[in-house]
């Protein structure tokens, strides 16, 4: 019997995961209709309510959304990052997201604040590493801090698998600092 009750525990959790992907699903599709139809203040309330879903994949393309439909205002998408970077959402999209930020907000940030978004450590086990310390790199030469920049261009080449584009560009960098 107890074998009965976890298999209709299993069945009932699927069909709901179901049920509010398919809610969601449709939600997101009036949602793009809105958009179409520019009816964009309408859209930007419903993708607030979605990006609270239960669901990764439909927070992750509400946050999305809502930073394509806020373009014109940089505040407003530091707000909507700030939201997705603090918020419940697997690790990869929220490093994504910091990168997102660290990007919009480059040259407002010092040291520690643009760190606490791109920390190498934070960084170790995600797709997004050599990306992330590229930009850190970046950042160091925009404040005049060559040694630190070349520092993290070197951590980032010697990561293993690193795909050929960023190896060249990290190879040329680090030439030109020389």
């Amino acid at each position: 019997s107890l074998i009965l009750i976890l298999i209709f525990f299993v069945v009932s959790k699927n069909i709901i995961f179901e049920n509010r992907a398919k809610k969601y699903t449709q939600e997101y599709v009036i949602i793009l209709n809105l958009i179409n139809n520019k009816k964009i203040d309408e859209a930007k309330k419903k993708l607030e309510t979605l990006k609270t879903s239960k669901i990764n994949i439909y927070k992750v393309l509400a946050i999305s959304k809502l930073l394509e439909l806020s373009k014109e205002n940089k505040n407003e998408q530091i707000s909507i990052l700030d939201y997705a970077i603090s918020s419940n959402i697997e690790k990869n999209d929220k490093d994504l997201f910091k990168i997102k930020k660290a990007l919009l907000a480059f040259e407002n940030l010092d040291e520690t604040q643009f760190l606490n978004l791109l920390n190498p450590s934070d960084f170790k086990e995600s797709p997004w590493r050599v990306l992330a310390l590229e930009i850190l790199g970046d950042f160091y030469l925009s404040k005049g801090q060559k040694i630190k920049a070349k520092d993290i261009y070197d951590q980032a080449i010697k990561i293993k698998d690193i795909p050929e584009i960023f190896k060249k560009d990290l190879e040329k960098k680090i030439k030109e600092l020389k």
